[in-house]
């Protein structure tokens, strides 16, 4: 991965979000773009007051970051003015974005309906590999990652070259991870699928599970505690598996994976 655009507000968790993508792609030649706009959102604010505190941080985050940059990486600001999902998509196309690193910015990172939250439309409407951060945490290399999936579509090899290279690099074991509430045995359909991502993945360290629990979210907790997974990885177009675990989350405990747990979502 070359080219690195995050998002930020000058927040302290999208700060978190630049340390992640810098501690998880370390290699000379990665050019970070900082994502800002010098504008609020609010109506009653002071604009030239907005426009001058967030160049004054922007500054400030260029030197701070800079200083913690692998040799032979750049950071590069760039702004954005229109619609932020527009602005978002021709970023990703005019500089060859392989991926977006974004706060989650509340504790349940994929709560839904809360104004300002940018998560949800940024993977669902843009066609470019996203890494999201939980609120309270910095991410670093993962060495036990779950690439989830319930076989039911065959993926494209685009994106499980962009998984294999995520693993090779970070050279962690993948555990592929089938999530079920009945244990019913695969379709045929299911198996070739299955067949499909093991001769795709076969370079990489890998193995296959399944977990049978009371809901997806709860089968998933019992596998990260179990296998101290760093991060999870999943397919975008699987839209069952995002609503399920992204989008409509059940659990409500303090050993939430929401809270602790990295996302990368790929498409296709």
């Amino acid at each position: 991965m070359k080219h690195i655009l995050i998002p930020v507000d000058f927040s302290d968790e999208s700060w978190k979000a630049a340390l992640s993508a810098l501690s998880m792609c370390q290699n000379a030649g990665v050019c970070f773009y900082l994502f800002y706009s010098e504008i609020s959102d609010a109506f009653d604010a002071d604009q030239t007051t907005i426009y001058l505190t967030r160049e004054k941080d922007l500054q400030s985050w260029l030197v701070k970051l800079k200083s913690k940059i692998t040799r032979g990486q750049v950071i590069i600001p760039l702004r954005w003015e229109a619609n932020f999902i527009d602005s978002i998509r021709a970023a990703v196309s005019d500089n060859k974005i392989d991926l977006i690193v974004l706060s989650a910015q509340y504790s349940n990172i994929f709560r839904d309906g809360v104004n300002g939250s940018h998560t949800r439309d940024i993977i669902t409407r843009v066609k470019c590999p996203v890494l999201v951060v939980p609120l309270n945490i910095i991410c670093r290399l993962p060495e036990h990652v779950v690439l989830l999936s319930d076989f039911n579509f065959k993926h494209r090899s685009q994106a499980t070259t962009i998984v294999s290279r995520f693993i090779k690099r970070a050279k962690a074991h993948l555990n592929i991870l089938q999530l079920s509430k009945t244990g019913h045995a695969l379709t045929d359909i299911q198996n070739l699928n299955k067949s499909f991502l093991q001769t795709t993945l076969d370079q990489v360290s890998h193995s296959f599970h399944f977990v049978i629990d009371k809901t997806m979210d709860e089968a998933l907790q019992s596998f990260v505690d179990m296998h101290k997974v760093d991060l999870v990885i999943l397919f975008a177009k699987n839209i069952n598996l995002s609503e399920n675990l992204l989008f409509s989350p059940t659990l409500n405990q303090d050993n939430d994976y929401h809270k602790s747990i990295p996302f990368l979502v790929v498409h296709e």
